[in-house]
């Protein structure tokens, strides 16, 4: 049971992401009881469109499998040490490093999934690299996702799906479409991505 994710790697022990928060933390996050349907689905909308921006799951703590060649633009020799960036923030712990199915022994990782590999002989473009690895947010450290996801919710429940206007009585509401748009639960707007900086997948080599 494992899952390729969009991101480049494989979660191990899943075969598919859940949301990153349910309908009953959306109605304490947002004040609001709207359709229960229509919410869940907003909610998965805004979860895959953060998890892309950041380019990797996010959530929860996860197993995780990267596979490259040491010619991938992940990897970088200095010296005798091997560097890898790993399609991930917040890795808490690395279990396995091989090159070619022989397991390295000495290997640092910081939480922003930089893989420092020690005394590694330099191997050919197309040997296989293969790190496994645990990386992810715990429970805790949620809180500012979720506001983000309640958010962009509440900003796409705002207006009806399809609806550019509406009417009461003799008062009517005609909506532009820049704020249509910016009402959808997957538009990030630059306060939304400033606060996924944190979260974001470090660039590569």
């Amino acid at each position: 049971m494992s899952i390729l994710t969009n991101w480049g790697y494989t979660l191990v022990d899943d075969d598919s992401l859940f949301d990153m928060m349910n309908y009953a933390e959306y109605c304490t996050y947002s004040g609001r009881s709207d359709s229960a349907e229509r919410v869940e689905a907003e909610i998965s909308a805004a979860c895959a469109s953060i998890r892309n921006y950041v380019g990797w799951h996010l959530y929860p703590s996860a197993s995780c499998r990267f596979e490259a060649l040491a010619s991938d633009r992940r990897v970088i020799y200095h010296g005798s040490d091997m560097l890898v960036q790993l399609p991930a923030r917040y890795v808490s712990d690395v279990t396995v490093v091989t090159v070619d199915g022989t397991a390295c022994e000495h290997f640092h990782i910081d939480t922003n999934g930089l893989l420092t590999v020690f005394d590694v002989c330099m191997p050919k473009r197309y040997s296989m690299i293969v790190v496994e690895y645990d990386a992810g947010l715990s429970d805790a450290m949620m809180a500012p996702i979720k506001e983000l996801i309640a958010h962009r919710v509440t900003h796409a429940m705002a207006v009806p799906a399809g609806v550019t206007s509406e009417a009461s009585g003799g008062v009517s509401v005609t909506y532009n479409a820049t704020w249509i748009n910016n009402s959808r639960a997957t538009a990030l707007m630059g306060d939304n991505k400033e606060l996924l900086i944190p979260y974001k997948v470090q660039g590569v080599f």
